[in-house]
């Protein structure tokens, strides 16, 4: 196991048969945690992330009321890896079945799939990597980014609140990681990772129609 103060811990699940659903559904009852291959993933979030995850959530689920919108909703591919995106939105709600069986049922991946994730390994590197594995298999699902400043300093407080937000411009290298948090990463439709920094007042147009909000973000990281 890893360290305590990491943001994700990984624990080898090679002793158990994971070939069995309900073995599966066991763990993740216990744990709340991702099985990919023979490893199981427990994040750490946090109030603070799990703020955001709540916000950025009841913010899609207003845009659209006909959306299912879960924070942290399991779901599975066919070879059984099961994920927790920090926010998913379906479309079309899964089955009865697939919510309350989510394993057994393999409840499905969602049309859009967000992760919040500290500026930092493995925090970072685990959320990115769970994306990259799954864009592998072309499902048309669109993925976003909210990296996040890992710090005790309070964030800079809105210095025009209430005025109208308007539409981001990507990075001068938009292709290019930046070093310092927060900032937003969109992969568009080719798959291609687009960096934008999250700056007060701004939004970015997801080609859902839902319109993500920083200052949704950036509210919380300056409480």
């Amino acid at each position: 196991m890893q360290d305590e103060m990491q943001d994700v811990v990984m624990i080898d699940l090679s002793a158990y048969d994971l070939d069995n659903d309900d073995v599966r559904e066991m763990i993740h009852v216990k744990y709340e945690a991702e099985i990919i291959g023979k490893n199981m993933f427990i994040k750490y979030d946090g109030i603070l992330k799990q703020r955001i995850h709540r916000k950025l959530a009841n913010s899609a689920e207003a845009h659209n009321p006909n959306w299912d919108v879960d924070a942290n909703g399991m779901c599975v591919l066919e070879n059984r890896d099961s994920f927790l995106p920090d926010v998913g939105i379906w479309f079309q709600m899964p089955t009865k079945a697939e919510r309350v069986n989510p394993i057994k049922e393999r409840c499905p991946l969602p049309d859009v799939w967000i992760e919040v994730f500290y500026n930092r390994d493995p925090d970072r590197i685990h959320a990115l990597d769970n994306i990259a594995l799954v864009q592998q298999l072309n499902l048309g699902i669109e993925f976003v980014g909210i990296s996040l400043p890992y710090s005790t300093v309070v964030f800079q407080q809105n210095p025009n609140p209430g005025i109208a937000t308007t539409p981001v411009t990507p990075s001068t290298n938009q292709n290019i990681r930046p070093t310092r948090a927060p900032y937003i990463i969109h992969w568009n439709v080719n798959s291609v990772p687009v960096y934008y920094k999250m700056n007060w007042n701004q939004h970015i147009v997801l080609r859902c129609g839902w319109i993500l909000d920083f200052n949704i973000v950036l509210n919380v990281l300056a409480m």
